[in-house]
């Protein structure tokens, strides 16, 4: 997820006094003229051709892309041909527009950037991941593999991923944040992912034949299980600190970084083995083995929380569907969590230790949904789904943010929001919204 450590003009760099972020960013988004993504500057009259991401004809932004009539109509049939979820319900719009916005977002040489203003238009790999999911689940595999073929190509020597890479290709990135354990995670539950919805015989898979298309990416995944092995203690069962998707320095081991190396681990032991690769596969199994029973140790008895010790975190869904299976601790804790962590608009925090008690964040709210949704807790999805629906941007596009008086802020779309919501809508429709194995 783009954090909530993002460096921009009103919050400045890390390290600086913090406070809330109160204005909107963009409305929304268009296709470039050069297939890169242009924002619509917020409280504009910028419109949109329907059922597309381009710009509306009688419209003009620096940048944007021509709607002729073969553009728009090749962007009508990309919508066309996507298993779109939520049709006929009060989602459906929403829906629509959130897999507009992310193929809007999505370069031509597959960087998938959290968003379309500065200091958001990055490939982070944990974003990526969940859009690369949500491209999956709604049939548009093509450019799923397009998002996960770039991630792959951005993998450090290590087999780790940085927080960040700009979208050129050069494999060059913005800042020092430096690694991110979790990108390990994300990415091998991508390539699972993108294997467990593959259009083949169930014969086939029950036998475990890979599609070619996750194959193509086999050595970026066997690289993330040397490293995944590398940053895990198997002793103590958890990884070494590292910044999670609050994307701040830390010494401690947050569960927003060992939920995701474990789903990683699970995810990566199946489609590794299916691919081949049985030593990486073995890695994985053996991290898995030890770092499942690690995170309950250390982080059961609290409730989950952030660190040990520490407050409640929407991390905790990163331990239930789609990630891992229900089990009654975790969900009691999540449940939990849900309402400690919200706010008077209706949104959430994305944690207790998080100090901005005013501002929700929709990335953490669409996660609970999705997690709501798959797990079968139909009217609490419903509710957070319209409370998403309800602030939305003046071109339907998901905030970043919302304020405490209810007005959407920060960059619209998010990505990583967009996907959340479409994943959700996916389990709520009865589609399987696969879980790996424990």
């Amino acid at each position: 997820m783009a954090g909530p450590d993002q460096v921009d003009p009103v919050l400045g760099t890390r390290g600086t006094a913090w406070r809330p972020e109160t204005r909107l960013y963009s409305d929304g988004v268009v296709v470039g003229a050069d297939g890169a993504p242009v924002a619509v500057p917020p409280n504009s009259a910028v419109a949109r051709v329907p059922e597309t991401g381009l710009l509306a004809p009688e419209q003009r932004l620096p940048g944007a892309a021509e709607a002729t009539p073969e553009a728009v109509a090749r962007e009508r049939a990309w919508l066309a041909a996507a298993d779109v979820p939520a049709v006929g319900s009060p989602w459906a719009e929403m829906a629509r527009t959130a897999l507009i916005d992310i193929r809007a977002l999505l370069y031509p040489n597959g960087a998938m950037v959290a968003a379309a203003s500065p200091y958001w238009r990055y490939v982070w790999p944990r974003d990526a991941a969940f859009c690369a999911v949500a491209l999956a689940l709604s049939g548009r595999r093509g450019d799923a593999l397009r998002v996960l073929r770039y991630v792959a190509a951005m993998r450090e020597a290590d087999g780790t991923w940085q927080a960040r890479y700009l979208p050129d290709g050069s494999g060059e990135v913005p800042d020092d944040r430096g690694t991110q354990l979790d990108g390990i995670g994300w990415t091998l539950w991508a390539a699972w992912m993108l294997w467990r919805t593959a259009p083949v015989p169930a014969a086939d898979v029950s036998a475990g034949a890979a599609p070619k298309e996750v194959a193509d990416v086999s050595p970026a995944l066997v690289g993330a299980a040397e490293a995944l092995d590398a940053a895990v203690d198997t002793d103590v069962g958890l990884p070494r600190p590292s910044p999670d998707y609050w994307e701040k320095a830390t010494t401690d081991v947050t569960l927003g970084t060992a939920a995701p190396l474990l789903l990683g681990a699970r995810a990566g032991a199946e489609v590794l083995r299916v691919l081949g690769a049985a030593d990486a596969a073995r890695r994985c199994a053996r991290v898995a083995s030890r770092l499942g029973p690690g995170i309950e140790r250390h982080f059961s008895r609290d409730g989950y929380p952030r660190r040990r010790g520490g407050g409640r975190d929407a991390a905790v869904a990163f331990l239930l569907p789609p990630f891992a299976p229900a089990a009654p601790r975790p969900r009691a804790s999540w449940h939990r969590t849900l309402a400690a962590l919200r706010l008077s608009n209706g949104g959430v925090r994305p944690g207790e230790e998080w100090g901005d008690t005013a501002t929700a964040w929709t990335p953490q709210l669409s996660l609970f949904t999705m997690t709501a949704a798959c797990l079968g807790e139909h009217a609490l999805a419903g509710s957070l789904l319209d409370w998403l629906d309800a602030h939305r941007t003046r071109l339907g596009a998901l905030p970043e943010k919302v304020t405490s008086d209810g007005r959407p802020a920060a960059v619209a779309p998010l990505a990583l929001t967009g996907a959340s919501v479409l994943i959700a809508l996916h389990a709520l429709d009865g589609r399987p919204v696969h879980v790996p194995p424990t």
